[in-house]
Order: C-alpha cells, then structure tokens, then sequence
C-alpha cells in the first residue's frame, strides 16, 4: 500500500515538472518570436497608424508585438541582406520641473553601408498611464525641424486625469544622415506632462517609462523598417521613473472642509458688495436730485 501511494506520488511529480518544462518553454518561444523580428514592412507613413487602423482601439504591448510579427517582410523584401546599423540607448533621464518634463534619450549609431536607403531613424515612445505628450506642441517642433515628423496615437485628451485615460504613444521621425553616423550619436528631447494623479498616502506617484522601440526606416511609400530594438517594457537596468505628485487621501476631509469654507466666504463677500454698490447708487442718485 505505501509503495502504491510512493509511486503515485513520484507520478504526479513527474506530471507537474513536465507541465512546468512545457509552459517554460512557450514563454520562451513567445519572447523569441519578437526577439526575432528583424525587419517590418508598412504602407502607412506612420507604424503606429497601421497598428490603430487594424482593429486596435488601444495600447496593448503583447498586441503591439503581435502586430509586428504580422508586419515582416518577406524574404525578397527583406532589407537586412545589408549590414544594419547597431542602436545603443546610450543615456536616458527625465529632466525639468513641476508637471512638464522632457524626456532625454541619447542614441548611439555605429556606421553602416553608406549606399543603404534607410535613412529615417523611427522612435516610439510607448508612454505609461498618468503622462501625454501635447500633439500641438510637437507640431511646432516639427515645424522647426527639430523632427522630420512626429505624431500621437493613442488617447489625445489632454483633460482625462490619469484614472480615466488610456496609453498613448509617441511617434518620431528623425532624418539620420552620414555626419550623425560620424558623430556617432542623436539626441533626441520629448517634452511630456503630468496628468492629475489618484490620491496616494505617500503624496506621490510614480511612473516609470521603459525603453522605446527603434526602427530605421526608407522614405518610400512602402516603407521598410529594419527593427534595431524592441523595447523591454520595464526593466530595473534601463528603466526611468517620473514621480508626480498627488493628494494625500488622509487630507481629503481638510481640503474638502476648507473649500466649502471658503466658498461661503466668497459668496458672502460677493453679497455684501452687490448691497454697498447699490446703496452708494442710491445716496449718488438722491444727492443729484
């Protein structure tokens, strides 16, 4: 009898490991796939909009993946027979004070094969909840050239506090030419504003922004994008924090006892001075007659 249980037991362990190797496994394979994109083809001017355009009505990383699986080239398309330039996301911070920040991201370029078409570095900043970028306000950098295009996709109102909005995502386009390969390195400088945040006891709330994907792109109508980096969403080496500060909930009475306060008062006030203003009226009215 006991070595009939032992030997049901052992089963069953054998059972567990082998589901666990096999679930292992998937995960594994999952994250290969989009480890294994190597180049998109798109029709849209913008990656982003092919992505919204299919059915996506909002930012979903493991979607946004998938899309890019479906969006390979196929093999008589394929734009990696040239040597791709190497992207190094050299440096990464979050500068600025108050609600409006900018967002700084060096990017690192090895030289590569001049004769290669591809001369559109393409940057998407897949923003987290409780920030957005003012698409106004990148239509005037773009018309200062500081980018070649740029757009937002994603939830554009600027009004929803963070609570009731959904991601949106940035998408720059920067014209790289043979000095940026000399130099060796671009600069890019996303100006970003904070939300209204829920309450939090600690009286901050922290964001934290991963690392963007990039794509180096030609100019054509259908546009070949060799993928240099799919960015991880968090991770602890790379990722950057934004701590944006909130109500504390533990002030919500004081806050709301003082607003009625000074509501009152503000009426009040307003009533005195409508009755002194009409009585001045009248004693200038009486003095005339």
């Amino acid at each position: 009898m006991a070595s009939q249980r032992r030997r049901s037991l052992l089963t069953l362990i054998f059972i567990c490991c082998a589901i666990s190797s096999a679930s292992s496994d998937q995960v594994r394979t999952s994250y290969g796939d989009s480890d294994q994109i190597r180049s998109l083809c798109i029709s849209d001017r913008f990656i982003m909009e092919s992505y919204f355009t299919t059915s996506h009505t909002s930012l979903d990383d493991s979607e946004f993946r998938n899309f890019l699986l479906l969006q390979q080239c196929s093999s008589e398309h394929d734009p990696t027979s040239i040597v791709p330039a190497t992207s190094l996301i050299q440096h990464r911070n979050v500068t600025g004070e108050g609600s409006h920040r900018n967002l700084l991201t060096s990017i690192k370029l090895l030289p590569f094969y001049s004769e290669s078409k591809l001369h559109e570095l393409v940057i998407l900043e897949r923003l987290p909840l409780g920030v957005f970028a003012d698409p106004f306000e990148l239509q005037s950098l773009q018309q200062r050239r500081v980018f070649s295009d740029v757009s937002v996709f994603g939830d554009t109102n600027l009004e929803l506090p963070s609570f009731r909005s959904n991601r949106s995502v940035v998408e720059i386009h920067v014209e790289v030419s043979p000095s940026d390969y000399e130099n060796g390195e671009i600069s890019l400088k996303l100006p970003l504003h904070a939300r209204y945040q829920p309450l939090d006891d600690s009286g901050y709330s922290r964001v934290e922004f991963g690392e963007p994907d990039l794509f180096l792109c030609s100019s054509h109508e259908q546009r070949r994008c060799l993928v240099l980096s799919i960015g991880r969403s968090k991770t602890e080496t790379r990722s950057v924090f934004w701590d944006i500060p909130a109500g504390i909930r533990g002030h919500t009475e004081y806050v709301s006892a003082l607003t009625f306060a000074a509501a009152v008062l503000s009426a009040i006030s307003i009533l005195v001075a409508s009755v002194l203003s009409s009585k001045v009226e009248s004693c200038k009215n009486s003095k005339q007659s």
